[in-house]
């Protein structure tokens, strides 16, 4: 939903949700900023939480 359209936007990339799996489409860095984030959010921290880190990853790219 918000935060899969979030992150999309912030790296640059596609996120594709089917069944059980993941796929990540973009270049190498964004794919790995994103896989990141999304590996936080599977693991339980709060949404803001991961909001703040992707701000400041993507700054950096």
């Amino acid at each position: 939903g918000k935060i899969k359209f979030t992150i999309e936007n912030a790296t640059r990339t596609r996120i594709v949700l089917a069944d059980t799996r993941i796929h990540i489409l973009g270049s190498f860095q964004n794919i790995r900023v994103a896989r990141d984030a999304l590996r936080s959010l599977i693991l339980g921290s709060p949404a803001s939480k991961v909001y703040s880190k992707l701000r400041s990853t993507c700054a950096r790219l």
